[in-house]
């Protein structure tokens, strides 16, 4: 018989081979170079791409690109020793950099999910309590099953409601040594933030609170030296663990943990698995992390900041003006178009894909099956021009399309309980 996990298995696999056939995702771009980031080469056409994470731009840039060829040239293309025997020299340089970037000592990791492998089961005994945010990345759920497994006791919030979290340290605490709270600083899905103001209120309160926030989808777009969401929002708290990611807008690969203190970072050196058993990375990586991590520690940063959030400003703008329903207006580079059902959100996606713009469908299982949208990405490659000709066909194809599926756009706010709604259903 089977189980309700394979039963959902099944119907995501047959969910994504629909999805597949229509073009939608597993798609390949053409062998094609790419000299302008904003456009990508797809089926033979040129397309204007909202789908990238790279949101400063920093992946084309010519001192990271040489800087990934000098090391290869140094060290040849693959370097495979695990770090508790030998790092290659740009290791110790990197996370010199990491810890002028946060100010806190850090430690490189292979990647975000082995970072959330390395620091989780090390970090959480037996003897604690861990509380997830409903929308944390699927990477740090994952890793909650171990610790589910060693005895840990795991259990799930609604999204941000801080009040249900205070509730539940307040019922935990008699019971457990340390109660962590595992959130995403930038959720990736709808592009909203975590409370930071509130949670470091939580940790100042209660002895016991540990907070644990991935900020892969804040790092150097935002905050000083690009450092993220999450220490623009508030000071590194003594019981703040922060891992986020040299990919994404940071331009390189990889991922980074930050601890408050020396002696959490070498326990998490020396004693997670990942960082004993699992390769590191590769010159070509490294390189580009070390130029990156050196114009993040300089004043040009900011200037590539301010240039984005010029943008992502314009954006939230555009798409207020043609009233469209953006679900999180919290002024990051990821925009959620919320269109509720399924088949709005997936028709969409084609009419734009059809007119020459690529954008990511959100549905099942990365979000509820009715809550489905389209995530626009914004970087600093967009053009006004780009957003104007995505925003103004969106609007356009959104009317045609809902009426067509005979949905309503007040149905979107309701799917999402959006402020609107609570406009229009006073005017009814």
């Amino acid at each position: 018989m089977a189980t309700q996990s394979n039963n959902q298995t099944y119907f995501v696999n047959e969910l994504a081979i629909k999805l597949r056939e229509m073009g939608i995702i597993h798609l390949s771009m053409d062998d094609e170079p790419m000299p302008d980031r904003r456009i990508l080469h797809l089926e033979g056409r040129e397309i204007l791409n909202f789908s990238s994470c790279n949101y400063v731009g920093l992946e084309a840039d010519e001192r990271l690109k040489n800087a990934a060829i000098d090391a290869i040239n140094r060290y040849g293309v693959t370097y495979y020793c695990v770090r508790a025997y030998m790092s290659l020299h740009p290791y110790e340089e990197l996370e010199h950099l990491m810890q002028q970037i946060f100010g806190f000592p850090a430690v490189v990791m292979p990647t975000t999910m082995l970072g959330h492998l390395s620091c989780l089961p090390t970090l959480v005994s037996d003897k604690d309590a861990v509380i997830l945010d409903h929308q944390v990345h699927t990477s740090v759920q994952m890793t909650t099953r171990i610790l589910k497994a060693n005895g840990t006791h795991v259990e799930m919030i609604r999204h941000n409601r801080m009040d249900y979290l205070e509730n539940r340290i307040n019922k935990l605490k008699n019971d457990y040594q340390k109660i962590w709270y595992l959130a995403d600083g930038v959720y990736s899905m709808y592009g909203n933030l975590a409370p930071m103001g509130e949670l470091y209120q939580l940790m100042e309160q209660h002895e016991q609170f540990h907070v644990y926030i991935d900020d892969s989808h804040g790092m150097s777009w935002t905050g000083k030296n690009g450092s993220g969401t999450v220490l623009e929002g508030m000071p590194f708290h003594p019981h703040l663990v922060l891992i986020s990611s040299l990919g994404k807008a940071f331009g390189a690969s990889g991922g980074v943990a930050v601890f408050h203190d020396q002696y959490s970072r070498e326990l998490v050196r020396n004693c997670g698995s990942p960082l004993i058993f699992t390769g590191p990375l590769q010159p070509a990586t490294l390189g580009a992390a070390v130029a990156s991590a050196r114009i993040h520690v300089s004043d040009e940063i900011t200037g590539l900041q301010q240039r984005l959030k010029n943008k992502i400003r314009y954006f939230q703008q555009k798409a207020a003006s043609l009233g469209l329903p953006i679900v999180s207006k919290d002024g990051t580079p990821i925009f959620f178009l919320g269109t509720g059902k399924f088949e709005v959100g997936s028709r969409l996606v084609l009419a734009l894909k059809e007119e020459g713009m690529f954008s990511c469908l959100a549905c099942y299982p990365s979000v509820p099956y009715n809550n489905t949208g389209i995530r626009f990405l914004l970087t600093g490659h967009h053009t006004e021009a780009d957003m104007d000709r995505l925003l103004e066909a969106a609007a356009r194809l959104l009317d045609r399309i809902l009426l067509e599926e005979k949905f309503s756009m007040e149905q979107i706010y309701k799917a999402f309980d959006m402020p609107e709604a609570s406009v229009l259903n006073n005017k009814n």
